[in-house]
């Protein structure tokens, strides 16, 4: 009995311990920075502004029409919930700390926060679609907060975990999303850092709406910031603990006052233009902008000023392209290119050409395919004189002769 008693005893300690393992774990934060490691890396691209309300945000600089937690990545199901899998060399810091929001000057803010979440959204499901939208600054789980109606982004769950998931959103559908739907309330609290954020739409009910298996990720932590990859069926991302309190004596090492004050969140805008403050950077800042260079300087930025790029780079390849043909139009008469015409034309009836092509008009190369329309006229007056035209007269001439041959014969038949 005793040995019974000890195995039961021994099953139920490994059970206790076997069922903690089943629940998601605590975040791994073993590095902590300050918030000087947000102004610092995220300096390359974008810019920092100083807003009276919100203090020290960043403003991207992006392509016209990106949108947070929509372009330029897309979601997985990890251990902690969904999460948004950034592409951009920034996102492991604005996609999974503080808020964002939308400011018809500035575009997209992003506002620093603390606290690590797989993605700080708010999700809606209802009608066969699942949408979801970035939460704004001092907003948490659990309160009352109003978007704008195209803050949100709805897709249908066999698209949620697409690779190029904004692909298949449709915008125009999204006020008929919206009133078919409701807010999804179930949260994640993890008890190390005491964080509560929306876990999103369950595993399960994905696979049996979508009929498609849903593949969980683990969250392994990067040992220095950039993008975030997905491998061996773990998703790795740079997310160290933040000092709160380093807020207040952390300073970007360059930084703007704003001249319009964020506010509260606005419309976005699907209009695939650069807000005012980006072009007003530029123009302020037209060489070295380096707080306005956004991604690593592919080629294609050297095409398209205004972002952030050096005028030194563009400036070359457009007066390399327009001021050349310019130059070459003018030196065409220095050339005299009309007058190499005229001798070659000259010389022909020397070379024992027929006259008639000794008219031509020196103007340009151009001219001579006018030379056929020319000739014609010249070919069609000739011919009527090498054809007589009194040959029709002449033609009824003979016709009397019968008449002369006619006496004849008679005088000789007497």
């Amino acid at each position: 009995m005793r040995k019974i008693n000890r195995q039961i005893i021994c099953m139920l300690a490994l059970g206790l311990v076997l069922i903690p393992s089943v629940q998601p774990r605590a975040f791994a934060q073993d590095a902590v920075v300050s918030y000087q490691s947000f102004y610092d890396n995220l300096a390359p691209y974008g810019q920092w502004v100083y807003d009276p309300a919100y203090g020290n945000v960043w403003v991207p600089n992006v392509e016209p029409g990106f949108r947070p937690y929509a372009t330029e990545g897309h979601w997985a199901m990890t251990e902690y919930g969904n999460m948004w899998v950034s592409e951009s060399p920034w996102g492991w810091a604005c996609y999974h700390y503080g808020r964002w929001t939308y400011n018809s000057y500035y575009g997209w803010i992003w506002i620093p926060g603390h606290e690590w979440a797989p993605a700080w959204v708010s999700w809606r499901s209802g009608g066969g679609y699942y949408g979801w939208a970035p939460m704004g600054p001092g907003y948490r789980p659990g309160g009352v907060y109003e978007y704008p109606d195209n803050y949100w982004v709805f897709v249908g769950p066999e698209y949620l975990y697409h690779p190029h998931v904004y692909s298949y959103y449709e915008p125009s559908r999204t006020n008929i999303y919206i009133s078919h739907s409701s807010y999804i309330t179930e949260t994640y609290e993890d008890h190390g850092s005491h964080t509560s954020y929306y876990y999103g739409p369950r595993r399960e009910v994905i696979e049996r709406e979508s009929h498609r298996p849903v593949e969980v990720y683990r969250v392994s932590s990067a040992s220095a910031p950039g993008e975030s990859h997905v491998s061996g069926g773990s998703v790795s991302v740079y997310r160290p603990a933040i000092n709160r309190e380093t807020a207040t004596s952390a300073r970007p090492a360059n930084v703007v006052t704003a001249t319009h004050p964020v506010g509260r969140p606005e419309r976005f805008s699907d209009e695939r233009t650069q807000p005012a403050f980006h072009q007003e950077m530029h123009n302020q800042n037209p060489a070295g902008n380096n707080h306005n260079t956004g991604r690593p300087e592919p080629p294609t930025y050297q095409q398209q000023p205004g972002r952030g790029v050096p005028e030194q780079h563009t400036q070359p390849m457009q007066q390399e392209h327009v001021q050349q043909p310019a130059q070459r139009e003018q030196e065409r008469p220095a050339q005299g290119r009309p007058q190499e015409v005229a001798p070659r034309e000259q010389e022909r009836p020397a070379q024992g050409r027929p006259q008639q092509y000794q008219q031509p008009q020196p103007q340009g190369r151009s001219q001579q395919y006018q030379q056929p329309q020319e000739r014609e006229p010249q070919r069609s007056q000739p011919r009527p004189q090498a054809q007589p035209q009194p040959r029709p007269q002449h033609r009824p001439q003979p016709a009397p002769r019968p008449q002369h041959q006619g006496p004849v014969r008679e005088e000789k038949r007497k």
